[in-house]
């Protein structure tokens, strides 16, 4: 009687907070209904809506408000007449982008590199997630955890240069070990074979911790109860990575494969601009740099249209991709990122 009369007296304070009925807290049913009062629910949550509004106003001045000017990719541009003035010429752009090497040649590198880092890079933060959870000396985990986190606070201006330090033929420390054991200097950041382990092995030692931090919140929300019970039936502790932890942090693992397939036409320009090269155009040039280029050495021409062009061919590949993976990743393990009825 009391329990029941403790959940009720909650579901009335939630009710009260957030502008549902009790009912609708308590079986979780909570809809916008036709015929309800949204604007009187706002007001109620209004503290919540306020915490919000900074986020949908910068989304709204720096990712909407700039969509009108994708109609560049089909005109001509004219600086004289603005992108409204500039004459439609249809497809032309994309025309000629289609027809430069240049551009073949930077998707296939763009698609290489999303690939590599989807097989590689996506999967290290889970499993060092896992491991992580298994180490029970705190002040050995935190300091661990802490040198993992460091390199994401780097930018990649600072950390291009550090990698680049390391690889100098000249004096770079690996050349310098290399010619200690009676080998030949190696010039690294001058070979095209070698710029793509260079760029993976730099975005590992980067991003891995950052992503560690998502998993790790994901099982600190796993029930200490599930492991004491699997302990009782005598579950190992690898039995327990397997049949608890990895199963309840699945749906998590969905939404960050789905977000990483949604980008595999983004193979990071910051990182490949810091480190790349004319040497290695021949692997190192992608989508980005190739729009940075044409956009730098056209820019008192059509280079502003072109770059649009080939942006909007980006965005385009990389939505259905979201789609594409979404409804995959639906069918195989039934989690998915959001659901189209």
């Amino acid at each position: 009687m009391n329990r029941n009369a403790e959940q009720t007296g909650a579901a009335a304070r939630e009710s009260s907070e957030t502008g549902f009925t009790v009912s609708e807290v308590r079986t979780g049913k909570v809809s916008f209904g036709k015929g309800r009062d949204l604007w009187r629910r706002i007001v109620r949550s209004r503290h919540i809506y306020l915490m919000l509004l900074p986020v949908v106003l910068f989304y709204i001045i720096y990712c909407y408000v700039p969509m009108y000017g994708i109609i560049l990719a089909w005109k001509e541009w004219r600086p004289k007449y603005g992108i409204w003035g500039s004459p439609w010429i249809g497809w032309e752009n994309f025309e000629t982008l289609f027809a430069q090497q240049q551009l073949v040649r930077a998707i296939k590198n763009t698609v290489v590199i999303s690939l590599l880092k989807l097989l590689i890079c996506f999967p290290l933060p889970i499993l060092f997630a896992l491991l992580l959870n298994e180490i029970f000396g705190r002040k050995f985990k935190k300091t661990v955890q802490t040198f993992m986190y460091l390199p994401n606070f780097i930018s990649w201006v600072i950390l291009g240069g550090i990698v680049k330090t390391l690889l100098s033929m000249d004096d770079g420390l690996i050349n310098n070990i290399i010619a200690a054991c009676g080998g030949e200097r190696v010039s690294y950041l001058t070979d095209p074979s070698a710029f793509y382990w260079i760029l993976i092995l730099s975005e590992i030692w980067k991003g891995t911790g950052w992503g560690t931090i998502i998993y790790t919140a994901a099982i600190a929300g796993i029930d200490p109860t599930l492991y004491e019970a699997a302990k009782m039936d005598g579950c190992t502790r690898a039995g327990c990575i397997f049949r608890i932890t990895f199963p309840m942090i699945l749906p998590v693992c969905t939404v960050m494969f789905i977000m990483q397939l949604s980008n595999i036409m983004n193979a990071g320009f910051d990182a490949v601009y810091n480190l790349y090269n004319r040497n290695v155009y021949e692997t190192a040039d992608i989508l980005d740099t190739y729009v940075y280029r044409l956009f730098t050495e056209n820019s008192g021409g059509n280079g502003y249209a072109l770059s649009t062009a080939v942006n909007f061919f980006k965005s385009a590949i990389n939505f259905c991709f979201l789609i594409a993976g979404n409804l995959i990743t639906k069918k195989i393990n039934g989690y998915s990122m959001f659901t189209i009825d």
